[in-house]
């Protein structure tokens, strides 16, 4: 391939003696390069031109190397195409489950079109995402009070919306799935040669966590009571959720809060169970579908990752209830007659119609008020079903699989708060196995209130301290070793026997293998 290096600058063309075209010898202008490049698919002729270069040698180094690469077959030929029309062109070749689908158009439509999409792929910026994501944060705010004119970026993120003035402030956790979805159509550009690099690779976003389930402890509900503030994400203790089971026994939908209730299905999961999924005799349900609402709509999906596909043993208790609730179902369908429609679901209406998703959710919520309990989300009531596995023992690794995780560290980082009598429990067991030196117990008025210096009066009580230290916790077995606390109990030398196997308890039993 050829090519060749020239000079523009105010002065215009400059020619030589024989008409031929020559660089003007002043130092102004700006260097460019020009090469052939390989024909193209219908065999026309393609040339690349690139300039902004201070020197000559400058480039013609530029040149080499775009030649270098277009022998490699490594040169890239980047197409002139803007960021809307590049992520319509993404999203359509995507592999996607219709609610992630949804979720994607939903950011192109709202942000990233508005924001960026007049933009060419080739001159996206981290500037421009940074000013993306600057305008997102306004959303939402009243600008009217302070007299304040939305910018041009925020305008145009407010003619998106069908209701601009009902735009509401952006959460950390929406900002950051938006940016996912840039984040994701523009490494598939780089792959696809489309693009250098991914302008947005190092664009800071704000961090978050994963929120923690809290339990609805007597001090929190006063708390909601008082103001009515509470977390985002709540669980009830084992008496509340008895309460709201006992107060929803009569209701025909009571079989789907009792299965969530005590083996942690989804929503989605929950309305979509078939009676083929289930073995009463073998007290054991299969999770292989579900069902995604897509707006109002719904349909029938697959689980929400792989491992949610999974089997679910069923305890005695919820085996009764489905069997009482086949039999309800069955006089339905005799009541029903040509009118039942026979999807093969575990919970239906009277004339077999699935539940929507959403009807499960309100009567949860009226369920609730009745009861008189402290408000939490439907799918709270899965993060209930956990919490208290873990309360009866249940290892975190089986909760994870109860649930369908993903990933053990999902149940780890969403539960690592517990129930109170568990972590008490795991209080005292620590402090169970730390060899303390402590006085006798007093009664709490004859302890002193500070550590601050004692008053003359007090100066008595130092005698009596002195009398106890010698007095060891209760809590530890075995005797304590004299003069050193950070003993090594398998050395022989630290006890006054003469040898393990006739050494103290202590010594004895943590030295066997």
């Amino acid at each position: 391939m050829k090519g060749h290096t020239f000079k523009r600058c105010p002065c215009g063309s400059v020619h030589d003696e024989r008409g031929n075209r020559v660089n003007c010898p002043k130092k102004h202008g700006t260097w460019y390069y020009a090469h052939e490049l390989p024909p193209d698919a219908d065999g026309r002729r393609r040339q690349v031109r690139k300039g902004g270069f201070r020197t000559e040698k400058g480039a013609r180094e530029a040149m080499t190397e775009a030649l270098g690469k277009v022998a490699t077959g490594t040169w890239v030929d980047y197409p002139k195409i803007t960021v809307g029309e590049y992520l319509d062109q993404w999203l359509a070749g995507k592999v996607l489950r219709p609610s992630t689908r949804r979720s994607y158009a939903e950011h192109i439509r709202l942000y990233l079109r508005p924001g960026l999409g007049h933009l060419g792929l080739q001159d996206v910026r981290d500037a421009h995402v940074e000013q993306l994501y600057a305008a997102m944060r306004e959303l939402g705010e009243d600008g009217e009070e302070s007299g304040e004119l939305p910018g041009d970026l925020l305008q145009r993120l407010l003619d998106a919306r069908r209701y601009p003035d009902q735009a509401r402030t952006l959460s950390p956790a929406r900002l950051r799935r938006v940016h996912a979805t840039l984040m994701s159509a523009l490494n598939s550009g780089v792959k696809r040669r489309k693009l250098p690099a991914n302008p947005a690779q190092y664009v800071e976003v704000p961090t978050g966590r994963r929120p923690r389930a809290v339990v609805w402890t007597a001090e929190r509900i006063a708390h909601w009571k008082a103001t009515g503030e509470h977390s985002a994400v709540a669980v009830w203790t084992a008496e509340q959720t008895g309460a709201y089971l006992d107060a929803a026994a009569e209701h025909r939908l009571y079989p789907v809060y009792h299965l969530i209730a005590y083996r942690g299905l989804r929503r989605g999961e929950a309305v979509g169970v078939r009676w083929q999924d289930v073995d009463l005799t073998g007290r054991r349900l299969t999770v292989a579908q579900q069902i995604v609402q897509l707006g109002w709509a719904t349909e029938v999906g697959a689980p929400k990752t792989d491992s949610g596909e999974r089997i679910i043993a069923l305890d005695a208790a919820t085996v009764q209830v489905l069997l009482a609730w086949q039999k309800r179902q069955a006089a339905e369908y005799e009541q029903a007659g040509d009118a039942w429609q026979a999807t093969g679901l575990v919970f239906t209406r009277e004339d077999g119609t699935g539940l929507h998703p959403d009807l499960v959710t309100d009567t949860f919520h009226r369920l609730r008020e009745t009861a008189g309990l402290p408000p939490i989300r439907l799918h709270d009531l899965r993060h209930t079903a956990a919490s208290l596995a873990l309360q009866a023992g249940v290892p975190m690794k089986a909760v994870s699989e109860l649930l369908g995780h993903s990933s053990f560290a999902i149940t780890l980082d969403t539960y690592t708060s517990v129930l109170p009598d568990v972590a008490a429990a795991a209080a005292e067991a620590v402090a169970g196995i730390v060899p303390r030196k402590t006085p006798e117990p007093v009664d709490a008025e004859q302890q002193p209130r500070s550590q601050s210096v004692p008053t003359a009066g007090e100066k008595g009580s130092e005698a009596n301290q002195k009398q106890t230290e010698g007095k060891t916790n209760m809590q530890v077995r075995g005797r304590e070793p004299r003069g050193d606390r950070t003993h090594n109990p398998r050395i022989p030398g630290r006890c006054s026997r003469s040898s393990v196997d006739s050494c103290c308890d202590l010594h004895f039993s943590l030295s066997r293998p």
